[in-house]
């Protein structure tokens, strides 16, 4: 039997169509992966059938259920987990658990049994405030209030994206056990490899469905050897030409040197007297797990947090001393996007132009050249909320660049976009490499900690491996990033 039916179900937004005569089902305790690119109608589709949207034109049934005319019914059968967090983050783990199973008019005992195999994780968290807790705890809890209800389809919205690779196979762990407990599971990812570990695949793009099957018959009707060729085929990127080849060679000069910089919250230490440095024109990977201590890091090598020991130097300035010089000398990128969604494109060029203290002159002049560069600017004057994500992180990746800094900073540029996306963004981050710049980057794709010339991988606050990304692999004796990295993070007892 089918738990989701969906029958020529259409959207529009202001005219823009956001769904286009989607039809699909999924059976009644099947796990079913949502995959699109940015914009795709993904999330629209999410909220049809969870009641939150009405479709335009169209039937759509849930757990037996009507959209439309049975909503309250449908509240009660179904878990949601929107793409961004769902808790409230100044209560506890406790608290969030709780609230949750009043709105559902139910006591967390009714659903402990369902619950109970992720919430033993938390336990020891249990009185600490959501916001407090790392991405992937995060997202466990989150699993948790969506499931205190005991629904019988669970929606989820990209739930591992910014999550560590070692807690996102955890999340997946999970959500096997959920499917034995005949739970129906609908999930949207950006993870290829997540993709693979779905009964079943839709792909969607354009508000439509572009073909759904099982992972392997897909990978055979279009002759791709992964999921993600398959993906890049259907959302026409065939003939795009993704150059990661252009030669990037480090001078032999430091732009950022590091030794025994250590941070401490009170009585706890984020960061561990770690020690490194990073050459000229090179691009490095600074690698961990959700918690290890990247972005306290990254924030002191900006000069946006005080050290609570050891020395630092970034492009020849003192992180102690000198931090205002620092900033003036580097971009950042943080992982939550960095422009302004209520100016225009234009808008936030000339925003950010003025606070790196360049003439009006020169913000014209490079502000055109970069979105020249992107083939955006026609594009100008479009507010920044409207833009696709992907265009988005590009846009701020060059805001960035405006004033021309000797180093970049770039916290998990990537997170949540489509494969497509991450190779032009990594295509922009080679180019810009190949003229000399510095790029620091964290990431939790393990196939983009490749194209770095260095990785160090932090746990628990410390560097526990810096090196190439082949001699990291050879040294562990494993074929891929992704091996070395869960090496790591467990013999460090990450979550």
């Amino acid at each position: 039997m089918s738990a989701i039916t969906v029958t020529k179900v259409s959207k529009s937004y202001k005219g823009v169509k956001a769904l286009s005569d989607v039809s699909f089902s999924v059976n009644e305790g099947e796990l079913l992966g949502l995959i699109g690119p940015d914009g795709a109608g993904k999330s629209t589709l999410f909220r049809i059938l969870c009641t939150m949207l009405l479709p335009d034109s169209g039937t759509a049934d849930v757990a037996g259920f009507d959209v439309v005319n049975d909503y309250k019914a449908i509240r009660n059968s179904v878990g949601y987990m929107p793409g961004r967090f769902s808790l409230y983050q100044d209560l506890t783990v406790e608290e969030n658990i709780n609230f949750f199973a009043s709105i559902f008019n139910v006591s967390r005992d009714e659903g402990y049994g369902l619950i109970a195999p992720i919430y033993q994780q938390l336990e020891p968290f249990k009185h600490r405030r959501a916001g407090k807790l790392s991405g992937g705890m995060k997202q466990k809890l989150a699993l948790c209030c969506a499931l205190i209800h005991r629904p019988k389809v669970l929606l989820l919205d990209e739930p591992t994206t910014g999550v560590d690779a070692v807690s996102r196979q955890e999340f997946w762990d999970l959500l096997a056990g959920l499917k034995q407990e005949g739970i129906t599971i609908v999930v949207a990812t950006p993870y290829m490899d997540e993709a693979t570990r779905c009964e079943r695949i839709a792909l969607i793009n354009g508000g439509r469905i572009m073909d759904i099957d099982t992972p392997r018959s897909l990978m055979e009707r279009y002759r791709k050897p992964t999921i993600e060729e398959v993906f890049i085929h259907l959302m026409g990127g065939d003939d795009l030409h993704f150059d990661l080849s252009v030669k990037v060679t480090p001078q032999d000069a430091k732009a950022i040197s590091v030794n025994d910089l250590t941070k401490k919250f009170g009585s706890f230490t984020a960061v561990d007297h770690i020690s490194f440095s990073v050459e000229k024109g090179e691009i490095f990977g600074f690698l961990g797990a959700n918690g290890a201590g990247k972005t306290t890091a990254i924030r002191m090598l900006c000069g946006l947090s005080y050290p609570t020991s050891g020395s630092g130097y970034v492009a020849g300035y003192d992180i102690t001393r000198q931090a205002e010089d620092i900033k003036r000398h580097i971009g950042y990128m943080s992982q939550k996007f960095s422009l302004y969604d209520d100016l225009s494109v234009w808008d936030n060029i000339e925003f950010f132009g003025g606070i790196y203290g360049m003439s009006k002159s020169d913000i014209a002049r490079r502000g055109r050249e970069i979105l020249e560069d992107l083939e955006f600017y026609d594009r100008r004057n479009d507010m920044v909320g409207d833009i696709p994500l992907g265009w988005k992180q590009k846009l701020a990746f060059s805001v960035a660049l405006l004033h021309r800094p000797e180093i970049v900073f770039l916290d998990e540029p990537t997170g949540g976009v489509d494969p497509i996306v991450r190779r032009q963004f990594w295509e922009l981050i080679y180019r810009t490499a190949s003229k000399g710049v510095t790029i620091f980057v964290t990431t939790h794709y393990m196939d983009e900690s490749e194209y770095c010339n260095r990785l160090s991988i932090m746990v628990a606050g410390k560097i526990k491996a810096l090196d190439t990304p082949s001699n990291l692999k050879k040294h562990f004796g494993v074929s891929t990033m992704d091996e070395v990295f869960r090496i790591l993070a467990r013999e460090g007892g990450e979550p």
